[in-house]
């Protein structure tokens, strides 16, 4: 993951939190299970649709 602070890779099992500002990179295929809240996550996804017009 790509962060404001510096890139971040994760592990099988690990627990992350992705604040905002963050750009996913995947370098193999994964799973993941996310949990969002739904008004922020609703937020989210309303501008990325925005963006794509």
């Amino acid at each position: 993951m790509r962060t404001k602070s510096g890139d971040e890779i994760y592990e099988a099992g690990q627990a992350f939190y992705w604040a905002p500002g963050h750009a996913p990179e995947a370098l193999e295929d994964c799973e993941y299970i996310d949990f969002s809240p739904t008004k922020e996550f609703n937020e989210v996804i309303d501008h990325v649709k925005a963006q794509m017009g």
